[in-house]
Order: C-alpha cells, then sequence, then structure tokens
C-alpha cells in the first residue's frame, strides 16, 4: 500500500531491454560532446525500393567512440543524409534507429550486436552509410482467464541470451495492450521470438490491498499461453513482416505478500534501511514493494511462490558503517507479517596482489554472486572495487555475501593466477564472507608468464572467415562460468586472422564457429557443445599459432 513516506525501490525489469522504441525528438544538428578535431564522418540512411534505392528521413543517428566524453546525435535530413564533425582521431561507430526501420545486416544473428567500430585518422572524411529495412512486427490480442481483455498489459518480443545467471530471457521490444486487449510490437529484426505478456511490478506494488480471502492474480504468460517460459512457441519473422493473431490468455496464481521491519544486530530498529526481494537464482524486479523512510518498515504486496533472498542495508547512524542481511524466504500464497530481517556488520577484509613486475594502477572487484545487494537509500549503489596500492596491498572496508574476486586493469598479455583466502584456495569459487565467519586475509597472484595463440579462421575451402568466433577454454569444466580465468575469446578480423593473449598455462580446448551470443562462452552447456568438435592444446608461457578451420 502506498502511502506517504513510502519510497518504491528502483530495479531492473526481470525482462532486460536490449533495444528500446523511443519516440523520435527532432534535432536540427549533430550534437558532439566537445572535442577539438579535423575529421568528420558522413553518410547516407537508406532503403532498398523496388526501383533503388529511397531516403530513410528524420532518423536519429548516434555516434559512439572512446574520443568523444558522451554520444553525439543527430537526424537524418530530407534526402537521409547525416554528418558527424571537427572529430579527433579514434575508433567510432555509427547507429542508426527509426520506428518501423532495423539494419539492413548481411548476417541476421548480429541484428542485437552493436556495429564495429572504424578507425578515423586526424583530418580524415570518412563515408559510413546506413542501409535500413523495413522492421517485422507481432500482432494479437492477450485476455483474462474470464475472456475479457488484459488492458493495460505489458507484452514484449523476447529472444533468449546470456547472463551471469545463464540462459536469459531479454525483451527486444515491449508494448501494452489497448482498451480491446490488443497489441502490435513494431520495429523487430528478422528472427524467433517468444512472446510475453505479464503485469507491470510497478503496478502491482502499488495496489491497495483488500481485507479477505486473496484472489488471483494475472501471471506472467507466455504464448500460447504457458507460465513456462520452456513451453513458449517461437514466432518466426521475416524483414518487413507482419505475423497476426498472435491471440493467448493469461494465466494466473495465488499470491501472497510480505511485511515486516529491519533491526540490526543488537536487536534496535534500522531506519532508513533498503530492503530488496529477489528470487534465488533470478534477475532483478519480478517482485516490487515499499519501504518507509522515517520507520524501518517495508511492504511487498505481490509476491510470488517461490524461493526468494530477502536482502537489506542499511546504517545504524548517520555516518556509521553499513550493516547488511541477506535471508532465504520461501513465499506460498499467504500474507506473511511481522517478518523481521537481521543486519549484520560487514567484514573489514584486505589484502595483497603479488606477481613479479606487478603492473601499478590494478583494482581488486568483490563480485557478488548470489544476489544483488540493494543500495541505501539517497546513496550510489556499492562499487565492491578497491584499487591497489603501490605496495600491492587492498582494504575492503564492509564485505558481505558470497564474493568472487577478480583484479581489474591487468595488461592483455597478463592473468590472473590465483586467488587464496589463508590457506584456502578460492580462485573459481566464491567466499562467503559474513561477520560469524570471516575468512582470512586475501592473496592474489597476477603473472604476465602467459601463452599468446594466433592463426588464421578459415572456411572449408580455406577462405579466410571475417567476423568468425574464437573461444578457447579450459578443459577443467570446474573453472567454468562468468569471469573465469580459463575462458578468452576474441572474433577475428576482416582477414580471417585472430590473437588471443594473457592465457594461463594448462591444457586448453580451441574451436572456432560464426557466431555466438555475447556471453554464450561462458555458459556450461554451450562449451560442452563446442567442446565436442574443439582441438585440445597445451598452452605454455610464450606464442602459439594454430590455424583454424570454422565449424558450423
Amino acid at each position: 500500500m502506498a502511502q506517504l513516506g513510502l519510497r518504491a525501490f528502483a530495479s531492473a525489469s526481470i525482462l532486460f531491454t536490449v533495444v528500446a522504441a523511443s519516440p523520435q525528438t527532432p534535432r536540427d544538428a549533430a550534437t558532439p560532446a566537445p572535442a577539438a578535431g579535423t575529421a568528420s564522418i558522413h553518410g547516407r540512411m537508406t532503403i532498398a525500393t523496388a526501383t533503388g534505392v529511397a531516403p530513410v528521413r528524420r532518423a536519429r543517428v548516434t555516434l559512439e567512440g572512446a574520443a568523444l566524453r558522451e554520444a553525439a546525435v543527430t537526424d537524418t535530413d530530407t534526402d537521409g543524409r547525416f554528418h558527424f564533425d571537427r572529430l579527433p582521431a579514434g575508433a567510432y561507430r555509427v547507429m542508426g534507429d527509426k520506428a518501423g526501420f532495423t539494419p539492413a545486416l548481411r548476417d541476421l544473428r548480429r541484428a542485437f550486436e552493436k556495429p564495429p567500430l572504424f578507425d578515423v585518422a586526424a583530418g580524415q572524411s570518412v563515408t559510413h552509410d546506413l542501409p535500413m529495412q523495413r522492421g517485422a512486427a507481432i500482432e494479437g490480442q492477450l485476455l483474462r482467464d474470464n475472456g475479457e481483455p488484459a488492458i493495460n498489459i505489458p507484452v514484449s518480443a523476447v529472444r533468449m541470451g546470456y547472463s551471469d545467471i545463464g540462459r536469459t530471457p531479454y525483451a527486444v521490444r515491449q508494448v501494452r495492450t489497448n482498451d480491446v486487449g490488443r497489441f502490435r510490437i513494431h520495429s523487430l529484426p528478422p528472427g524467433d521470438y517468444l512472446v510475453d505478456a505479464a503485469p507491470d511490478p510497478i503496478e502491482a506494488a502499488n495496489q491497495i490491498r483488500t481485507p479477505g480471502p486473496r484472489l488471483p492474480s494475472l501471471a506472467r504468460t507466455y504464448y500460447p499461453g504457458s507460465p513456462r517460459l520452456d513451453d513458449g512457441r517461437v514466432v518466426t519473422v521475416a524483414a518487413g513482416q507482419d505475423v497476426g493473431s498472435i491471440d493467448f490468455t493469461m494465466t494466473t496464481m495465488t499470491t501472497g505478500s510480505l511485511s515486516g521491519n529491519v533491526v540490526n544486530a543488537q536487536g534496535q530498529p534500522l531506519r532508513g534501511a533498503s530492503v530488496r526481494i529477489q528470487r534465488v537464482g533470478g534477475p532483478l524486479g519480478e517482485v516490487r514493494g515499499f519501504s518507509s523512510i522515517e520507520a524501518n518498515t517495508f511492504d511487498y504486496a505481490i509476491v510470488p511462490p517461490g524461493e526468494f533472498w530477502v536482502t537489506a542495508v542499511g546504517r545504524a547512524a548517520p555516518g556509521a558503517e553499513p550493516e547488511f542481511a541477506a535471508q532465504r524466504f520461501r513465499a506460498e500464497g499467504v500474507e506473511v507479517k511481522n517478518y523481521q530481517v537481521t543486519t549484520q556488520p560487514g567484514v573489514t577484509l584486505g589484502g595483497r596482489v603479488d606477481g613479479p613486475g606487478r603492473p601499478a594502477g590494478l583494482r581488486v572487484a568483490a563480485v557478488e554472486t548470489a544476489y544483488q545487494l540493494p543500495a541505501m537509500q539517497g546513496e550510489s549503489p556499492f562499487a565492491w572495487v578497491e584499487p591497489v596500492g603501490s605496495d600491492g596491498t587492498f582494504q575492503f572496508k564492509s564485505l558481505f555475501g558470497p564474493r568472487l574476486f577478480r583484479v581489474q586493469g591487468l595488461p592483455d598479455t597478463w592473468a590472473l593466477k590465483g586467488v587464496w583466502a589463508g590457506e584456502q584456495e578460492i580462485s573459481d569459487t566464491p567466499v562467503d564472507i559474513n561477520a560469524a565467519a570471516a575468512p582470512g586475509a586475501i592473496r592474489i597472484v597476477v603473472t604476465s608468464d602467459t601463452g599468446a595463440l594466433s592463426g588464421v579462421v578459415r572456411d572449408a575451402k580455406g577462405v579466410p572467415v571475417a567476423g568468425a568466433r574464437v573461444v578457447v577454454f579450459g578443459e577443467d569444466e570446474r573453472a567454468w562460468g562468468p569471469r573465469s580465468r580459463v575462458i578468452k575469446t576474441v572474433e577475428t578480423g576482416a582477414d580471417g586472422r585472430y590473437e588471443v593473449r594473457g592465457v594461463l598455462e594448462g591444457k586448453y580446448a580451441i574451436v572456432a564457429v560464426p557466431f555466438l551470443d555475447d556471453g554464450a562462452w561462458f555458459d556450461t552447456g554451450v562449451l560442452q557443445q563446442l567442446k565436442r568438435n574443439a582441438s585440445t592444446l597445451a598452452v605454455t608461457p610464450g606464442k602459439h599459432t594454430l590455424d583454424l578451420v570454422v565449424k558450423p
């Protein structure tokens, strides 16, 4: 129940959005971040027609590059032309966007990747055209379980991708149903999609709770009408195609609620604490709720059945170190009141980074692995990254929860050799950090004694393959996973050449494939499939040359 003094938790949608349909705001000229330069990029956005090409007018064009403090944006003119002037030398990418259109690509699998960078020299004028095609659309009607239209419900075209939690559904485009439950998801690249409908979690959090038995609530539903992702039916669309009659009925579920308070380790109210509910093994955003700024209470009105983490962060007093909590909670479709969350102090944990000739400017990251702790109210999210001093030492003032330690800022010829907490090696295993069981000092070893693999990737006819994906991964599956030390990947250049640097000594598999979704190389199932067609090799420090044949 929303009341004065309550604040809604903000978190990402459970379906990650990778393409956003936004209204076009006219711009009269390019607006790059101020930068002194003599280079320029210009081009034309067009679409093929039966008689040639036609301009795509008033479309948004975005320029990204490391030399710019922020992206530059302009609109195409009546002839579809655009330009960016006074650019410093550097690597850039150009992206076009207009409702109803998508980029025309030779390889449709790359529709969800950012376009490649290209180099621009000082004083150079580069022509970079943007061919487009008509976007596809998926249309249908969404009904409630009583046969009435499901009105104002978000409906998404979903594709499967990869994240730190594994294979994950990503919302490519999202719309809302109209007054008769109809929807039209437009501007889609060609491809395979699932269609998903789910109540808005923020609106659900604002529902007024009524006394009496809880009625079934609308549940996330995949076309043709299942709550299970695996039961969703794929809808395939071609460029410019409208696919209709995607009609389905939303499923329902009996939800519960969770409300309570937060106390510190001494049992005292912890005012101003932030609380988050996150499904075990799931992304953020499925459940939304409110916390009181003045009191130490929280209220989640709609909690679906399942196993959840209830996490909390707060300070006992202004300026005090934060305290944390992470408790498992099983929701079973009933109202739960007076649920108490008890925090504990974080752990001050230090260590050192060793290695002959250790580079300067390194940082140590303590990566969250089981859940994501909320930010404290009115404060920025925790970074969980600390600098390494000139003597190799680092210190975290307040750590909590399962953590995987990684080093940032290493040159590409260096690698993380290992991580130890006291005598225990934790290189590839998260260590649970809490006040009751704090690990010993962290010792991290980095090394420049690494291998480099290079060669040419060719097809079965011996022709070099541009844009192929080369994956190098250790044979020991126990070291696989997100942020693995023994997984390296690159794409081949225009000449089919590749080079993988910073490979630790050991036994590896290597394979080249035409394409992989971003992050797929960290998925155990994908690596097991790749291993069947991979070559094996023993990597030692130094350079190794190995030409590859791309596998289908």
